[in-house]
């Protein structure tokens, strides 16, 4: 077998009538980076018995209590048919590097032989990290997903989540200002000169005064209702701006930011697109 990792998993020994749990078959695991408030991990296991057992757990800070649910469904799979397509996706080669401190929505297979349980890693649908180059990997993720249903949502409010989608939604009257001043005049303009999309006072009225509207709601904000720290513009050239948003380090939120990079094209329309930098991408709350 081409397996590049390997966990034993020991049987524990029994105590009285106790039963050492059923090793693995099947488990997904979705989970937000593990230091920011309100970082969440949601598994679904399918056991050696066929049983699904999922978990959800909401971590409220880094260091204060958690908010835990647990689902155990009877076993009505067949263990027997699982095995043979784990046995198939084991054969598979595994290369790459494990990702390490982002968003992550991974699936694993487990096989047990001469009692101990290998861990085989399928796939993680962020992107990147490793690769397991099996055929069998996309339809044992799909019998995952039939299972154990969408572990993108968290039963408790995702509550960082929602809070970050104020902060997204701040920038929409700056984003329209920007899009209108760009198609009327041609483009945005030198930064700086009159009636650029810079947000600045010699530019557009209606992006300064877009930029204006989200910063008097900031300082109008009650303290325990507040999402949003700035809203910026960063306009580079004439065909090429940045409008960045980022988030208070209270109440649940960072400091997370969202910038988006918008580009002018002569047809006369402006293309929006997330920054690879915006970090509330590997806080996985947009």
């Amino acid at each position: 077998m081409k397996l590049s990792h390997v966990w034993p998993l020991f049987l524990l020994p029994l105590s009285g009538m106790a039963l050492a749990a059923p090793d693995p078959l099947l488990r997904v695991v979705v989970a937000s980076p593990a230091l920011p408030a309100n970082s969440n991990s949601n598994s679904c296991t399918v056991d050696g018995n066929g049983k699904v057992i999922v978990e959800h757990t909401v971590n409220l800070s880094t260091s204060g209590p958690s908010l835990k649910s647990r689902e155990v469904r009877p076993a009505t799979l067949s263990v027997a048919e699982i095995k043979s397509v784990i046995a198939t996706a084991a054969q598979g080669t595994i290369t790459g590097q494990a990702t390490k401190g982002g968003y992550t929505h991974q699936y694993f297979a487990y096989q047990t032989q001469n009692s101990q349980t290998q861990k085989i890693f399928l796939l993680d649908k962020v992107g990147g990290g490793l690769v397991n180059d099996s055929l069998a990997v996309t339809p044992l993720t799909q019998f995952i997903d039939s299972v154990c249903g969408d572990l993108s949502f968290v039963p408790y409010q995702d509550s960082a989540k929602a809070k970050f989608s104020d902060v997204i939604l701040d920038i929409a009257g700056v984003k329209t200002a920007i899009e209108v001043c760009g198609i009327t005049n041609g483009g945005f303009g030198f930064p700086y000169s009159a009636g650029a999309c810079d947000g600045t006072q010699t530019g557009d009225s209606n992006v300064y005064n877009a930029l204006d509207y989200v910063a008097k709601k900031i300082a109008a904000t009650p303290p325990h209702d507040a999402r949003t720290a700035s809203v910026t513009v960063l306009q580079s050239s004439p065909v090429s701006t940045t409008i960045a948003a980022t988030a208070v380090t209270t109440n649940g939120l960072n400091g997370e930011t969202y910038i988006l990079q918008g580009t002018y094209y002569d047809s006369g329309f402006v293309i929006w697109n997330v920054d690879i930098n915006s970090t509330c991408k590997v806080a996985g709350i947009c």
